[in-house]
């Protein structure tokens, strides 16, 4: 049996812009609300004129229950924080108990005091939680994670390791460490720290202007960002004399495997695209495989294969930015 990934990976080198088949990965925003405000995210930053709101259980189960089937891996985060939607914990036990062998992966900044919560989340099977944590200290971390308390990261870090050996759970937790000029120096400090507490770590690459950074072209973006990228480039996704990604995009599969679904139902070809804007259709009156092959998703898919062809979606506008440099 062909894989979801090699099955996209040969549709796309057969230049296939109607697909036979229904995407395998799902990202999911669980709402765009956030507790924090980091500068670089635009629903930190606050960027007005959008409406805000969280997934509801059964707008998920209507878009779940016609991929349960062919999904192999639910992303649970995007441009909110996903802890602060109460479906959270359902909708994860209802995948679980629906298809066991789907991934599930949740990114969250930890900042709640709320330990039930916690546990629920280990409780429910979870594939892997991923902490945003950028600092070994509380005024280096506070810098970037503006709102955030860094003894409430910690405790509650600490709580989870606990509380997963107590209960014998098989949830990844990951300590992620973006890396900034301002944290940098900070780095293996916090790596030694998660080796203390057994914790995995990750050094991550910032990213710069989430928003605009597959609208805008790349100098751009980096120039406008330039005072927070490190200056060691083992921790750089940039060349900073260049204002270049030093990871050269050349093309884009994403339109073949995965789909994301919006707290409102709107559909994107991917998590990077931000607002209502450049929406591909709404699942609330539409079936999922009716929107996979619309019109947007087949020019989509004829623009990222040909660079010629003028862009009409976010894909061409992406594409002639450079896509996405991770």
């Amino acid at each position: 049996m062909i894989s979801p990934k090699r099955k996209a990976k040969i549709s796309k080198f057969l230049r296939l812009t109607k697909l036979p088949y229904l995407p395998s990965i799902l990202n999911i925003e669980s709402g765009n609300i956030c507790n924090l405000r980091c500068p670089l995210c635009p629903t930190g930053a606050g960027e007005p004129g959008l409406k805000k709101g969280f997934m509801q259980f059964q707008l998920f189960k209507m878009v779940f229950e016609q991929l349960k089937d062919k999904l192999r891996a639910i992303n649970l985060y995007s441009w909110g924080e996903p802890l602060l939607n109460n479906n959270l914990i359902s909708i994860i036990n209802y995948v679980k108990s629906s298809n066991p062998r789907i991934r599930i992966t949740t990114s969250t900044n930890l900042n709640v005091k709320d330990k039930k919560l916690l546990e629920d989340l280990l409780v429910s099977g979870i594939d892997e939680i991923i902490v945003s944590c950028d600092g070994s200290t509380a005024q280096i971390y506070e810098k970037y994670r503006v709102g955030g308390d860094f003894t409430l990261v910690m405790e509650n870090l600490k709580f989870m390791l606990g509380k997963k050996k107590q209960i014998k759970s098989n949830t990844r937790i990951i300590w992620n460490f973006l890396v900034f000029k301002h944290n940098e120096q900070e780095l293996e400090m916090a790596r030694q720290l998660a080796k203390e507490m057994g914790v995995d770590f990750r050094a991550g690459l910032m990213r710069t202007s989430m928003k605009d950074e597959i609208l805008k072209p790349h100098n751009e973006t980096i120039q406008r960002d330039l005072e927070w990228i490190p200056d060691n480039p083992l921790y750089s996704a940039y060349d900073k004399e260049k204002l270049l990604p030093k990871k050269i995009i050349k093309s884009c599969r994403k339109p073949w495997q995965e789909i994301t679904l919006n707290w409102n139902g709107e559909i994107f070809p991917c998590c990077a695209v931000y607002g209502d804007k450049y929406t591909f259709g709404n699942a609330t009156g539409v079936l999922i495989k009716d929107i996979w092959n619309n019109e947007n998703y087949i020019v989509c898919r004829k623009e990222i294969l040909n660079k010629r062809i003028r862009a009409v979606t976010v894909c061409g506008i992406c594409r002639d930015n450079g896509f996405m440099h991770m």
